[in-house]
């Protein structure tokens, strides 16, 4: 179920977490209700003119370690989400130094250095994602929008509240990355730790408050419909963004999908599974794995939510609704009754 309400994390927060955080081994948290880690919403920022991200990774782990405090001091006009506004303590400057003199963030930040020489093409394509996002709910939408090192935040890689969205780079180093190796990460989860997911990640977050939340009894439909409208949101406001990667597959797994989309539609109605609330069946088709259960090692997981992409596409192309009033609706049937969804056997 849908439940994302961030405030922005201070620097002492904040600082803890990344350092918590360092080195562990780390699964997919699927359960969205936890917001840990996230807490004291300091003054709210202003949207700047002239849009671009802002580096706090290059920004701190450049710093003249010898002078830390003034440096600190340096960059905190630009960087206030991150260090706050009060003074720093001992303990503060300690933490932070100790997290930069990491061996595993430093290798991060390596990596991040090679991977991200410079953000011009991340930059353009956000920033015409956050206008086309104005462009549907007609309100100015250009959240200031900064790139850390998190300390391998596997559960909240991207961070959105208000008018700030904070990108965690080092949980977008590419699969082959030696340290999501180190850490256990399996691969049909680190195939998503790649340049190419951070915009449909960082729109995913803007779409979680456009969805109410469900009262009562929570269905495995009720379940599809909410990812398919993230995937649709994604969809609509980046054009460009390939399917298979809104929907975290490999080209060859959404190839499969859309080859047994009757197939896998056929079988949740045989097994009077729509409406289940079992968590077998939320976890047959919902869940993050490495295939479908019941079906060829050749599927993917989570083909309950890619189903339900395709039955919001058909919704929107029938219904013509606009985006935030579609997201918007609280009953999943009705969305399911008016697509008029039937996938044709192959």
């Amino acid at each position: 179920m849908i439940k994302r309400n961030f405030t922005l994390p201070a620097f002492i927060v904040i600082v803890m977490l990344l350092a918590g955080c360092t080195g562990r081994n780390q699964s997919e948290s699927t359960d969205n209700s936890d917001t840990s880690g996230i807490s004291e919403r300091p003054e709210k920022e202003k949207p700047e003119t002239g849009f671009h991200i802002k580096r706090y990774e290059k920004a701190l782990f450049e710093l003249d370690k010898s002078n830390l405090k003034a440096e600190l001091e340096a960059i905190r006009p630009g960087f206030s989400v991150f260090l706050g506004k009060g003074n720093f303590t001992q303990e503060d400057i300690t933490q932070i130094r100790d997290f930069i003199a990491d061996e595993n963030n430093k290798a991060a930040f390596a990596e991040v250095l090679k991977k991200f020489p410079d953000l011009k093409d991340l930059n353009n394509r956000i920033k015409k994602a956050y206008e086309n996002y104005s462009r549907e709910t007609g309100v100015q939408f250009s959240p200031n929008t900064y790139t850390y090192i998190s300390g391998y935040d596997f559960q909240y890689p991207i961070k959105y509240a208000d008018t700030v969205m904070i990108i965690a780079l080092d949980m977008y180093l590419g699969s082959d990355f030696d340290m999501y190796k180190k850490m256990g990460i399996p691969i049909y989860i680190s195939s998503r730790y790649t340049p190419a997911h951070i915009i449909p990640d960082c729109l995913k977050e803007i779409a979680y408050p456009h969805i109410p939340e469900k009262k009562g009894p929570y269905t495995l439909l009720d379940a599809m419909i909410e990812q398919g409208k993230l995937y649709h949101f994604v969809k609509k406001l980046s054009p460009d963004v390939p399917d298979h990667i809104i929907a975290g597959f490999s080209k060859e797994q959404l190839k499969w999908c859309t080859e047994n989309e009757s197939n896998l539609w056929q079988f949740i109605i045989e097994n009077e599974l729509l409406y289940s609330t079992d968590s077998k069946s939320m976890s047959m088709f919902m869940v993050d794995g490495p295939f479908t259960s019941s079906f060829s090692q050749d599927s993917p997981a989570r083909t309950g939510a890619w189903l339900g992409w395709q039955i919001v596409n058909a919704y929107m192309k029938k219904n013509n609704t606009p985006l935030l009033q579609m997201t918007g609706i609280e009953d999943s049937r009705e969305i399911l009754e008016k697509s008029g969804y039937k996938p044709k056997k192959r």
